[in-house]
């Protein structure tokens, strides 16, 4: 999956969580709280990508992630290093 794809499908994620959200104003440095996500809606968010992507969040890695890049950027690192 290239990285469009997995932004596109982050976004996707997100806009399903929080009702009201224009989902053009969603991208890689759009913070979690400014988009209305709660700690809880993040996880569940984490989840989902867990599931879509097959991968695992590192716990304390994912602790720091503040913005939707950062979920982006643990994805494409992870499958990369997968497909290594």
């Amino acid at each position: 999956m290239d990285t469009a794809d997995i932004e596109a499908k982050v976004i996707q994620f997100i806009a399903a969580k929080v009702e009201n959200l224009d989902v053009s104003t969603i991208n890689r440095s759009s913070k979690f709280e400014d988009l209305g996500l709660d700690s809880m809606d993040t996880i569940q968010l984490l989840f989902d990508a867990e599931d879509t992507f097959g991968i695992n969040f590192d716990s304390e890695e994912a602790k720091g992630f503040s913005r939707v890049g950062d979920i982006i950027a643990y994805i494409e690192q992870h499958q990369a290093s997968a497909q290594s």
